[in-house]
């Protein structure tokens, strides 16, 4: 029934798509491994920017999910740094430990086996077993949602929304060729079948999709806008030793980041910079402040000598702060010119 469309989808994948990006043609008994570090790398980052910076050094650190388990949690947090969103890397260090005490050092083959994992959802299962194992399951990411709203017509207040867009990728997957299928797929989403402003005309499936004549009835609603915060933290260097706050647990636990003030309200000291950062729900405006010890917030507060900061993983907000800083030269025999 879907001959027709298989064939338009691979066609246009095959001249269209990005079929040049180099986690597409990996093979052999580590691709699963090499699989699973992109697909977690990439949820919250564009592959582009995860095959250009972080995939290659964190590949040729950590080559195998045995290395990844022996390694120390700070090395995997240094290499991850940069990329935010640190449970992923916390949850990948885990994961490879219990894949060596379970599964032999290997990532199991199974989809329930794979959901067990620390950090691996529906979609992370799924792209394992088909693009790192070569099995036939539909792997469904937020393009390739959209798509399955629109073809098949699907309201996306739908019950059990996830459930039904599975088993509608199960009926559509093309069981003779279903790696360039998925990935056809994802790419449609991403470079045709967009949230907004799709480009219905080239799309190889527009003659089987049933929402295409209502396509914001069957796309899911924008995320409602995030909440603006504004914190205010301190930067203080005493005897080449900079203070930092680091959490033994929580979202930022084993993370270095630039303290808070104790004073949040009112402050005269001097402001150095200002810098914007985002998480899921805030938009955070951070202010900082060169500080004394005495003004900063004591929670979780140590001192790191100047010289081994580049060796200290760190929040992506704390990056940003550095950058912002020309005056925080951090390296050997370096300190802060105020």
């Amino acid at each position: 029934m879907f001959k027709p469309l298989h064939n338009a989808l691979l066609k246009w994948y095959a001249t269209s798509g990005r079929t040049d990006l180099s986690i597409r043609h990996l093979s052999g008994p580590n691709a699963p491994y090499e699989v699973y570090i992109s697909e977690i790398m990439s949820q919250q980052t564009q592959i582009s920017v995860v095959l250009d910076k972080f995939y290659p050094p964190f590949l040729q650190a950590l080559p195998t999910l045995k290395a990844l388990a022996d390694a120390k949690l700070e090395q995997v947090l240094l290499l991850w740094q940069g990329l935010g969103y640190y449970a992923r890397a916390k949850n990948l260090h885990k994961s490879a430990q219990i894949c060596c005490e379970k599964h032999g050092g290997q990532l199991p083959n199974d989809y329930e086996a794979l959901l067990a994992l620390p950090g691996i959802g529906a979609y992370s299962a799924s792209a394992i077993l088909c693009f790192g194992f070569r099995q036939a399951v539909g792997v469904v990411d937020a393009n390739v949602a959209r798509v399955l709203l629109r073809l098949f017509a699907l309201e996306p207040k739908s019950p059990n929304l996830a459930k039904l867009l599975q088993v509608k990728a199960l009926e559509f997957l093309n069981l003779e060729n279903p790696f360039d299928h998925n990935q056809a797929l994802i790419d449609l989403g991403a470079l045709i079948c967009t949230p907004t402003n799709p480009a219905c005309l080239l799309c190889p499936l527009q003659r089987g999709c049933k929402g295409k004549h209502d396509l914001m009835r069957f796309s899911v609603a924008k995320k409602p806008p995030s909440t603006p915060i504004t914190k205010h933290y301190g930067v203080c260097v005493q005897d080449n030793f900079l203070y930092l706050t680091c959490a033994k647990s929580g979202l930022y636990a084993h993370l270095h980041q630039f303290p808070l003030l104790k004073e949040q309200e009112h402050t005269r000291l001097p402001l150095l910079a200002q810098v914007r950062h985002s998480y899921t729900k805030y938009r955070l405006s951070a202010k900082i402040y060169q500080a004394t010890l005495e003004d900063l917030d004591p929670t979780d507060l140590v001192k790191i000598p100047l010289q081994d900061f580049k060796y200290t993983p760190t929040s992506a907000l704390s990056l940003k702060i550095v950058r912002a800083l020309p005056s925080l030269k951090l390296g050997a025999n370096q300190s802060l010119d105020s």
